[in-house]
């Protein structure tokens, strides 16, 4: 989804298709975060 919206932005030029882009990217940077808390947490709770 995200190549697809940085495409479009490169065709138009819209903003809107930018601002799409620029959620798409913070949402996956905290879905990746919450994972990396995830994994410390269960290595924590297993003594890893």
């Amino acid at each position: 989804m995200l190549d697809l919206s940085w495409k479009l932005f490169c065709m138009t030029g819209s903003i809107g298709s930018y601002l799409l882009v620029k959620e798409l990217e913070k949402e996956k940077d905290e879905r990746s975060i919450q994972h990396d808390q995830r994994l410390t947490e269960m290595k924590e709770n297993t003594g890893a």
